[in-house]
């Protein structure tokens, strides 16, 4: 926000959470952002997934004038609040890989297919607005007729990049794959076993996904990870753990762009066979970010593809 930040403007930000478990983390991460004249925090799960329209008018009634809106997503509340508000800007801003999904459909029209308001629940989502959208972000090759400001973390990374860099050093970033991507927790744990092996003269540590079960954080670190404890977002963590990782790895985290350009360090994504996964549909909507992304390896190519 420091990037669009004008004097004496107001700031305002919406936090929208599924679980208690996300609500803790981002109450615990805002602890240490300031500048936000307002927070206000909206569940998303059960009965409220129906009546969000009615909770968020007391905090944002209609017709409210704002300079921008931004959002890292478009269904349900954000799109509601682009209908129900008054701005002279509507943001795109980045959300990892889920960013290059959403161009993809902005692309293709398919939000525009259908407006799946719902009058008896005041929800609004009338996809017109969309077609007003602008991106900031990261991504320099996306290809859209939107508009693009590109984000250099110029402000960030000015502090980050004098972070001492731990030779030696790498960190696995875990997603909630299992079950919903991968076919079994065992075959997650063989593919972390055959990457272990590959970098046995290297400090792996994992960062388990905040839906990982114990039992399986265990596993891990039975093979040699060392588990990094963390209650915030990686992106901030390692500015406040006061050192760097000297390398990435990840089989579709989103961390992994924004903590290379965060912090110049190397970041490579890591692709699996069709046969690991539930579906072909997953394994595709894993290849085209592999595709598209900078640095991708298999575990038999991991040192020739960083080096």
């Amino acid at each position: 926000m420091q990037r669009f930040h004008q004097a004496d403007s107001q700031n305002e930000l919406l936090v929208v959470y599924g679980s208690l478990r996300d609500h803790r983390m981002m109450q615990q991460m805002l602890q240490t952002l300031q500048g936000w004249n307002r927070i206000v925090y909206q569940p998303f799960m059960g009965w409220k997934k129906k009546f969000y329209a009615f909770q968020l008018k007391k905090y944002f009634p209609d017709h409210s004038q704002y300079d921008d809106i931004f959002t890292g997503m478009i269904p349900h509340i954000p799109l509601h609040l682009m209908n129900s508000l008054n701005a002279k800007n509507y943001w795109l801003i980045d959300d990892g890989n889920e960013t290059r999904m959403i161009v993809e459909h902005l692309n293709q029209g398919t939000y525009y297919t259908k407006d799946r308001s719902q009058g008896l629940f005041g929800i609004k989502q009338n996809p017109e607005v969309l077609k007003k959208i602008q991106l900031f972000t990261l991504y320099d090759d996306l290809e859209t007729t939107h508009l693009v400001t590109i984000n250099d973390y110029r402000i960030f990374k000015q502090n980050a990049r004098a972070l001492e860099t731990k030779n030696g050093c790498d960190l696995v970033i875990g997603s909630n794959l299992v079950g919903t991507y991968l076919k079994s927790e065992a075959e997650y744990l063989s593919i972390l076993k055959s990457l272990k092996q590959q970098l046995e003269d290297r400090h792996l540590y994992y960062a388990p996904h905040r839906y990982l079960s114990e039992s399986t954080v265990q596993a891990i670190e039975s093979m040699g990870y060392e588990i990094l404890k963390y209650d915030t977002i990686l992106e901030l963590f390692q500015y406040e753990q006061g050192w760097c990782f000297e390398r990435y790895y990840s089989i579709r985290s989103t961390a992994i762009d924004t903590l290379t350009q965060l912090y110049g360090a190397a970041g490579a994504f890591i692709r699996l066979d069709e046969s690991h996964f539930v579906s072909h549909a997953k394994w595709q909507e894993c290849n085209e970010i592999w595709n598209t992304a900078q640095h991708v390896i298999s575990l038999e190519t991991t040192e020739r593809a960083l080096n």
